[in-house]
């Protein structure tokens, strides 16, 4: 995907859909990791229904709940960088800007209130070009550079 595609939808009509398709797939997703859950939960339970924690569990329960744990991160993390939802604030009805060094859509909201920080801090860093950085500063500035 190209770096900084905008998806922005002026239609009223068409807004709804897009949203309704987003709450569908959003809903899918949700389903899938309740199952998930419910397999996770099941397994770490004895026999008598009480929780048990996973250094006591079989070495095959083991694997299981360690790749079960693996699936539900893996649905996690493809809803926080998908479409459906902005990886900032988090709210779905809105266009979108995808940012390409984050692998991550933004709403346009987020996406400009990034890129004003962004070019705040390239007027700084101008104005202190001479002073050495640390890394804090350096991993902000390579933030920044994807926003502008």
């Amino acid at each position: 995907m190209r770096d900084k595609r905008a998806i922005i939808i002026k239609s009223p009509r068409l807004q709804k859909i897009r949203n309704g398709f987003r709450d569908v797939f959003y809903q899918a997703a949700r389903l899938k990791r309740k199952k998930i859950y419910d397999e996770m939960d099941r397994i770490s339970r004895d026999d008598s229904g009480k929780p048990m924690p996973i250094r006591l569990m079989a070495p095959d329960a083991k694997k299981r709940f360690r790749g079960l744990q693996e699936q539900e991160n893996g649905i996690t993390d493809m809803i926080d960088r998908s479409i459906l939802k902005c990886v900032t604030c988090g709210k779905g009805h809105r266009d979108m800007v995808y940012n390409k060094a984050y692998d991550a859509w933004y709403c346009t909201e987020c996406y400009g209130l990034e890129q004003v920080a962004a070019q705040r801090r390239a007027k700084a860093r101008a104005r202190d070009s001479d002073k050495a950085k640390s890394c804090e500063e350096k991993a902000i500035e390579s933030h920044s550079k994807t926003f502008l």
